[in-house]
Order: C-alpha cells, then sequence, then structure tokens
C-alpha cells in the first residue's frame, strides 16, 4: 500500500550520495559541537607547554648572559690593573674588548626599557656583540620586554641595573689613566691608588653579580612553581568543563530523543495546515503524498491521484503556448528529471495551470529531491498559488506607469520613455527635427473647478484625454504630467507636421463641450511644440523648454500654438536665460556669493546735510560675485529674481549683511560715521505681512540705532501695497526709521497716495533726471516734484546726476540731494567706509 502521511527522509549509510550533501554538514556540525572542549583541552595544553618552555628559554638566557658578563667585566678589571702597572698598550685593548661585553648588555637593557619591542633590531645587535647565544636573544628579549613590571623579571632587572654605575666608573677610570700615561710616566703612588680604585670597582662588580645570581635562581625557582601551579590548575579546570559538557550533550540527546517522536506527528498536522500546496512523488513521478491545499488546488483528492503520475494533473491553461505535455506537464517532468540527478538547489518559476474545475490559477513551483545511498528516492513539490499576488503586481506595475483618472501615461513613465528617444537619437542617424514634444495646458481649468466643484474638472479632463487621443498617430505617446497638463511626444514627425497635429489639436479642444446640470462646460487648450534638436539633449532641458512654450502660448492671449525651433527661436532662449539666473542667484544665496556696495548721497545745502545727520549718506547695493572674481550688476539678475518670486529672500540677506555692518561700526566708533543708510525693499517683500517682524527682529538682534536707517519703496510697489506699506512706515517711523520712495515720477497715480504714506525723502526718477538739461518738460518735472515734495515736508533726492552740470542745475532749482556718477560711483562697503570685509561674503 502507498503511504498516505508525509515521508521522514532518511539516510542508512554515510555516504549516501545526494542526502550526504544535506545531512554531512549538520552532523560535522554536531560532530564539533560534541569535541570542542577536548580540541579547547588540547589547545590550551600546548600553548601552556610551549609558554612554559619559552619562559624557560629565558630564564636560561639570563643565566648564560650574565655569565658571559660576568667574565667581560673581570677580564676587563684585571688588563686594566695590568695596563696601569705596565702601561702596557696590548693590555688597555683587552680592557675595552672584556667591558664591550657587558656594556653591550646594558645598552641593550636600557633601549629594551625605553623603546620596547620597537627596539629590537639595534637591541638584538647589542646582545649578540655581547655574547650571548643568537638562538636565546630573542628569548630575552621578549621576557624583558613583556615582564620588565613583575616583581620577579623587575627585581632581576634592578640587579643588573646595580652593575651600570660601576661600569661606567671603570670606564671613565680607564679613561683617566689612558690620558695620565700619554702625559708623563705614572709615578707608584699614582699606580697604587690607580689599583685601589680598580679593586674597588671589582669588588662593587662582584656584589652586583652575586646580588643578581640570588635573584635569578630565586626567579627560576619561583617560575617554576608558578608554571606547574597553572599548569595543574588549568588541567583541573579543563576537567571540570569537560565533565559539565559531558553533562550537557547527555540532557540534550535525552531532549531530542523525546523530542523526535513528535516529529512525524507535527510534520503530518503542519502540511495539512498551512496554505502551500505540498506533493510528494517518487523516482518516477508518482503521487505518495499530498496535503489538502494541494488537494483544493488541483481539484483532486488524495485518493483519485495516489499512486498515478502528477503530470497527467498539471494542465495547462487554454492561453498558455504549447500543448498540455508541452506546457505545464512538461515542466513538471523537467522538474522530475531535475531531481533524479540530484540538483539540490530549489529551481521556482511561475506559470499557469488550469484546475480540474477548468479554473486558470497562476503558480509557483519548487522542489527538493531525497535521496539515500543508492540515489534520488523521492520529490518534494511546493506549490504556491500566487494568482492573487500577481495580479496586484500587475496593477501596481500600471499604476506607477499611468495616471489613475485619465488611464494616460503618467509623467514619470513619459520622462523614461523621453529619455529612452533621446538617448537612440545621439546614436542612430536620425535627422534633426524628426521628433517633437508638445507641453499643454488647459485654459481657465481653475475657473471650472473653483464654479462647478472637482468632479466638473475631472470629466472635462477625461473629454480633453479622449480628444487627444483621437488626434494622435499611431505610436505617439500621451501622458497626463499635471493637474491640467498633458504632454505628447510625436516620433519620427517632421515640425511641419507636428505644427498641423498641433493646430488640429487647438481647434478640437474648442469643440470639447460636457453638459453639467443645466452648465455647457468647456476649456480652451494653450500648446507649446518644441523641436527634439540641439542644444536640448536632456529630458530636463526638453520638458522645461516645452513648459516654457506652453507659458508663452498663454502669455499670446491663451488658446494658441506656440512653436520653438531652438535655432530659430530666441524668446524661449530668454525664458532660459531668466531660469539660468534663477539658479545662480539660490547658489549665490547659498554659496555666500552676494556682496554690498555703497552710493554717497551729496547734500546740496547746509540744511539738507544736518537734516541727514551730518555725517555719510549712502545707499546699499546688492552686487553678484562669481567665481573668477568679475562683479555683476543687479540690472542682469534681479528682472529674474523679481518674476520668479526670489526677491524677499534676496532683500532679507541685504537688511542682515547691512545690519551687521552697521553694528560694527556704531561698536567700534569708525570715522566718519554713517548716518543715514538706504536700504532697498522689493515690491514682493512689502507685500509680505511678515517682513515687519523680521525688520524688527534685525534691528533689535544687531542693536543698530534705528535713526541711522533709511528703507526705500518704490512709488509703484507703495500703491499696489498701500495698506501694508502704511503699515509699515508708520510701526518703523515710531522707532526712529526713516523712508525714501524711489522712482518717483515713474508712475502717474502716486501724487494722491504721498499723503499717506509718512515718507522723509522723495528720490526723483532717475531717467527723467538724466536728460533735463537737454528736456525741457523733464526739467519742468524735475521741479515741480521737488515743490511737491517740499510742500508735504519732504526732502527731494535726484538720481542718475552723471554729470557736474545737472549736480549744479540740481542745486539752483533748491533739490536736497544728489546721487549719480557725478557724486561718487558706487564702490564695496568697505572701501566706501572704516568698515569690516565680512560684508562680502565669499
Amino acid at each position: 500500500m502507498p503511504r498516505l502521511s508525509p515521508p521522514i527522509p532518511t539516510a542508512t549509510h554515510s555516504d549516501a550520495t545526494p542526502v550526504q550533501r544535506y545531512a554531512l554538514p549538520k552532523r560535522k556540525r554536531s560532530l564539533l559541537l560534541s569535541i570542542w572542549p577536548f580540541v579547547a583541552l588540547a589547545i590550551v595544553q600546548t600553548v601552556l607547554a610551549i609558554s612554559s618552555l619559552h619562559i624557560l628559554g629565558a630564564m636560561r638566557a639570563f643565566s648564560s648572559g650574565e655569565s658571559q658578563w660576568s667574565k667581560g667585566q673581570k677580564d676587563a678589571t684585571y688588563a686594566l690593573a695590568r695596563y696601569a702597572v705596565s702601561g702596557d698598550p696590548a693590555a688597555y685593548d683587552q680592557f675595552h674588548q672584556g667591558l664591550h661585553i657587558p656594556m653591550s648588555d646594558m645598552r641593550a637593557r636600557l633601549m629594551l626599557e625605553d623603546q620596547g619591542y620597537a627596539a629590537r633590531p639595534q637591541a638584538a645587535l647589542l646582545l649578540l656583540q655581547g655574547h650571548n647565544e643568537p638562538e636565546e636573544i630573542n628569548a630575552l628579549i621578549w621576557l624583558t620586554v613583556y615582564f620588565k613590571n613583575t616583581d620577579s623579571i623587575g627585581q632581576l632587572l634592578a640587579r643588573w641595573q646595580d652593575a651600570d654605575e660601576p661600569l661606567q666608573e671603570l670606564q671613565t677610570l680607564a679613561g683617566d689613566i689612558y690620558a695620565s700615561m700619554q702625559l708623563a710616566p705614572p709615578t707608584p703612588v699614582q699606580k697604587q691608588s690607580w689599583l685601589a680604585q680598580i679593586n674597588a670597582l671589582q669588588i662593587q662588580l662582584s656584589e652586583a653579580e652575586r646580588a643578581f645570581n640570588k635573584v635569578l635562581g630565586d626567579t627560576s625557582r619561583a617560575m617554576n612553581k608558578w608554571l606547574w601551579s597553572i599548569n595543574i590548575g588549568i588541567a583541573l579546570a579543563m576537567l571540570s568543563l569537560l565533565m559539565g559538557h559531558t553533562w550537557r550533550l547527555q540532557r540534550k540527546t535525552a531532549r531530542a530523543e523525546d523530542a523526535l517522536d513528535l516529529v512525524s506527528e507535527r510534520a503530518s498536522t503542519t502540511l495539512a495546515a498551512i496554505g502551500e500546496a505540498v506533493i510528494t512523488t517518487d523516482a518516477a513521478g508518482h503521487v505518495m503524498y499530498m496535503n489538502r491545499a494541494a488537494e483544493e488546488l488541483l481539484g483532486v483528492s488524495l485518493e483519485q491521484l495516489v499512486t498515478s503520475e502528477l503530470v497527467q494533473h498539471m494542465h495547462a491553461s487554454p492561453s498558455s503556448a504549447g500543448s498540455d505535455k508541452d506546457g505545464a506537464s512538461a515542466w513538471v517532468q523537467t522538474a522530475i528529471a531535475d531531481a533524479l540527478q540530484g540538483r539540490e538547489h530549489p529551481r521556482e518559476t511561475i506559470f499557469r495551470l488550469c484546475d480540474a474545475q477548468h479554473h486558470v490559477r497562476e503558480v509557483k513551483l519548487a522542489f527538493t529531491p531525497i535521496g539515500d545511498d543508492i540515489g534520488t528516492t523521492e520529490a518534494v513539490f511546493v506549490l504556491h498559488d500566487v494568482s492573487q499576488e500577481q495580479r496586484y503586481i500587475r496593477e501596481l506595475a500600471w499604476q506607477a506607469t499611468h495616471d489613475q483618472l485619465t488611464g494616460l501615461v503618467n509623467r514619470y513613465e513619459f520622462e523614461r520613455l523621453l529619455g529612452v528617444l533621446l538617448e537612440q537619437t545621439k546614436h542612430e542617424d536620425t535627422a534633426p527635427g524628426d521628433h517633437a514634444i508638445m507641453y499643454l495646458d488647459l485654459d481657465q481649468f481653475k475657473v471650472i473647478n473653483d464654479t462647478a466643484g472637482h468632479i466638473a474638472g475631472d470629466a472635462m479632463l477625461r473629454a480633453m484625454s479622449a480628444m487627444l487621443q483621437r488626434c494622435l498617430r499611431a505610436g505617439d505617446t500621451l501622458a497626463r504630467v499635471g493637474g491640467d497638463e498633458f504632454a505628447i511626444l510625436l516620433k519620427h514627425c517632421s515640425f511641419e507636421d507636428a505644427k498641423r497635429i498641433a493646430e488640429q489639436i487647438r481647434d478640437a479642444a474648442q469643440n470639447v463641450r460636457i453638459q453639467w446640470g443645466e452648465r455647457s462646460l468647456s476649456a480652451g487648450i494653450s500648446i507649446g511644440l518644441v523641436k527634439l534638436a540641439a542644444p536640448l539633449t536632456s529630458v530636463e532641458e526638453v520638458l522645461r523648454v516645452a513648459d516654457m512654450a506652453s507659458y508663452g502660448a498663454k502669455q499670446r492671449g491663451r488658446n494658441n500654438v506656440y512653436a520653438y525651433d531652438p535655432g530659430v527661436d530666441q524668446e524661449i532662449a530668454r525664458y532660459v536665460g531668466e531660469m539660468e539666473w534663477v539658479e545662480r542667484i539660490k547658489a549665490a544665496l547659498e554659496g555666500g556669493h552676494f556682496c554690498l556696495y555703497a552710493q554717497a548721497i551729496e547734500a546740496l545745502s547746509t540744511d539738507a546735510d544736518e537734516i541727514a545727520g551730518g555725517g555719510l549718506h549712502i545707499e546699499v547695493q546688492i552686487r553678484m560675485r562669481l567665481p573668477d572674481g568679475n562683479i555683476i550688476s543687479p540690472v542682469l539678475f534681479i528682472p529674474a529674481a523679481e518674476r520668479y518670486g526670489l526677491m524677499p529672500m534676496v532683500d532679507r540677506w541685504v537688511v542682515k549683511q547691512t545690519l551687521q555692518t552697521l553694528a560694527h561700526l556704531q561698536k567700534t566708533a569708525q570715522s566718519p560715521a554713517i548716518s543715514c543708510c538706504a536700504i532697498n525693499l522689493s515690491g514682493t517683500s512689502l507685500g509680505d505681512e511678515r517682513l515687519l517682524d523680521f525688520l524688527q527682529d534685525q534691528i533689535a538682534r544687531h542693536g543698530v540705532d534705528p535713526r541711522t536707517l533709511c528703507f526705500e519703496i518704490t512709488e509703484t510697489a507703495a500703491i499696489t501695497h498701500l495698506p501694508n506699506a502704511i503699515r509699515l512706515v508708520k510701526a518703523l517711523k515710531a522707532l526712529g526709521c526713516r523712508f525714501s520712495m524711489d522712482d518717483f515720477g515713474a508712475g502717474v497715480s502716486s501724487f494722491g497716495s504721498l499723503k499717506n504714506l509718512p515718507v522723509d525723502f522723495l528720490k526723483i526718477d532717475g531717467a527723467i533726471v538724466a536728460d533735463m538739461l537737454n528736456e525741457p518738460a523733464h526739467r519742468a518735472m524735475v521741479d515741480a516734484i521737488n515743490h511737491l515734495g517740499h510742500a508735504l515736508d519732504m526732502k527731494t533726492i535726484a538720481e542718475f546726476a552723471s554729470t557736474p552740470e545737472i549736480v549744479e542745475s540740481l542745486r539752483g532749482m533748491g533739490i536736497d540731494y544728489a546721487q549719480g556718477y557725478a557724486v561718487g560711483r558706487p564702490q564695496p562697503f568697505s572701501n566706501t567706509i572704516a568698515a569690516p570685509s565680512s560684508n562680502c561674503v565669499h
């Protein structure tokens, strides 16, 4: 009878072919866990034996070294005594030869004590010169370096050090005797004195030798006892460890035997409960076991399937390529063949399976062979129904690349396709202009959302996307890239054909209407058409230019087509240039590449000078410093900053840097002092309700005298943001600040607003002042503004006073102040006054 319970893999021999490759690693690990105490015991005992021999060898090296040292110093003293009596040069040479032995040992010891193991090469050479045995030198160095701080070796070295001073005195005495011999023959009294000193030193050295030998003997005996104790202690510890480990192994074995009895029952319960379909076959592919999940997946029971071939019940779905035998069945046959060859690494694949009820499922199949000493005998197949997972994956993949509302390609996928096309054009012989891109923006779409609601807006977007799809060719790519923005990629399309398609879309968009209740809703469309040609080589550049082209279409009155050819049109290039300035401005703010300049404002009368405070009257201006050191005028980057909303950040930078500089000047009492410093505020900043809090905070933080500050606002900005301007002027004038209305006369509606703005200075627009000597009308306007300002108790400042003649004419007209090249050119703030260089940040 076949088995109806899950098999438990077994192996009867240790050299079983496929199973061995699974079982042996576990057995090896188990063997290592069993014998590791024995291995540890052998290793520890071996290391201890080697260490003991090494230590004893080092002690033996001390003993043999001492004998050479003792012999050398004795030979030296004997030779020196003979030299003192006879004056024989050969005796003197023998003295040095004998003394060289202990002195070499002494220098080696001092070097090791001072430098440690780093001095081993030099110390080994010195010890070799001290007649120490070459094979014992390393042990001698090792013991000296690593055990010098122990009691035993420390005392041994201390006794060795006792001989240092007598040896040095002996060497000094030899030098004195030699020097006296060279001057005159010694007298008997001198000889007697020398012999006495030599004898005394010999006695000291002998005493040091005896002390060293005693400590050496005591140390050797103590170390011998210590090594015996360590060996015995480690042996006892390892024996205890071995006994404890054996006891733990016995307990572990008993627990394993108890747990093994539950394996079969647990395996049956687990396989029946899990959601994976598990099927076991023999080597021929006949079913031996299958769990409940496998019965549900295949649509048959185990009793119906047992002993039959598994491949007969694995049917490919009708949509799968090939016949039944060439589909799922063929794959199962391949899996069985792999299992028979003992390929233990699981393989996984996903295929479509049709069960007995003809339900199509996507199944992931994995298999593992089971074998014994003969070969593979069984195979376990695990089938996991991944139909729902695969459906989710396909849905997520679609959602990642498509817009949910319209079903069109989304921005991410459109950019990817555009990037692929741009990359292909770099490597193909495609003629320039063979591709184009459209960027479409619905006109007045916000009105539909605001008046009819977002549901109506969504309906309009779906209607527009359907219209766009009808207007395109096969192979063109339509994408929704924003709220009411679409993009179209036209491949292999001349620019003239692209213009024709764009006009067709524009005309068709006028006929798109949706009925929303009683209302009929429609929306125009602005189209930016861009030819994909140099220098547009990146996705970012193409989309940026296409967006600008769409903006250009709106600027021309909406419901228009703006066709941009990079080789002809220059208007988009201007937009691109402005965007480049935007990036430069942001980089300058982040990297500190802005700096401050200042231009003098000259009083044209004594009264005006006193009103200004009697000191320097200046206007602070901003400049941009390029990496090469060139200075850029604000005329080049301020328009881009105003257009793209960067002026509030620029204004705040100017205020912070100016107040920081003024605070430094006021604290250090720099001369000449600044009595009036004008700072420009843009219209965008003037409309910011948080500007007042910022200015008050900066003034308080830097401790600047508010009476030295004068904020300049243009008449256009003041009129546009009149409530904010009035609130700002009144609040800061209460602190003591002054205000100046800049570019007065450039507008036509500001005269009636002056009475509402209590400014202190009225700056006449420079365009009027510049040619007042040649244009009587301009001169009359300057005179009229001057009288108006004085009537309102304001002081007047004339800009663009570029020549001395203009300055004198202004003085004659009663203008209070002049500003221009005839008065002073803008200079770095640090050059205008004695201010720190920190106002120009690099």
